[in-house]
């Protein structure tokens, strides 16, 4: 897999953290893959209880035009 060499400045309470772990690199990307998981998956809920509310609703399908489309792409 292609790689990138970054320079970051972290937290004091991250870096001793990271003091402890053999392989840095990996621990950071699999925190970070993990951190975008997290954040689509609360995307989606959101998304989803928009949806909810407004099928829950007794609003007409006319409605729709007040969602904003945006809600609902990626």
């Amino acid at each position: 897999m292609p790689t990138q060499r970054l320079n970051v400045t972290l937290p004091d309470d991250v870096s001793e953290i990271l003091k402890t772990k053999k392989n840095k690199s990996e621990y950071l990307a699999e925190a970070v893959r993990e951190k975008a998981i997290n954040d689509k998956k609360m995307e989606i809920i959101e998304k989803a209880k928009k949806l909810k509310k407004f099928y829950e609703s007794e609003e007409d399908l006319n409605s729709l035009e007040s969602l904003d489309s945006q809600d609902f792409v990626e």
